[in-house]
């Protein structure tokens, strides 16, 4: 059963990288594994907060109680990727 991504931004004020292509990516790779959520939706079993920057100062405080992954860089997003793979592999 894949997984279910609420995906958060940031406000975007000081981005380092493409935010949107990051997360585009990280879709493409985990296809079957994972199903993207919106955040509003109530259905994320985790919370991929797309920072943009080191500072990652979006508010995730109406996430409370659920695993929040930050992702701040694009190896934030590799070891997110990985971290799907394996759990969807047991």
């Amino acid at each position: 059963m894949p997984v279910k991504v609420a995906v958060k931004y940031c406000g975007g004020c000081n981005p380092e990288y493409d935010r949107i292509a990051l997360v585009e990516e990280i879709e493409e790779k985990l296809e079957g594994r994972a199903v993207f959520v919106s955040p509003g939706s109530g259905d994320g079993e985790v919370i991929l907060a797309v920072e943009g920057c080191k500072t990652a100062c979006a508010d995730l405080s109406r996430f409370e109680g659920l695993p929040i992954r930050i992702i701040t860089c694009r190896e934030d997003a590799h070891r997110f990727i990985r971290e799907i793979e394996d759990k969807s592999s047991r």
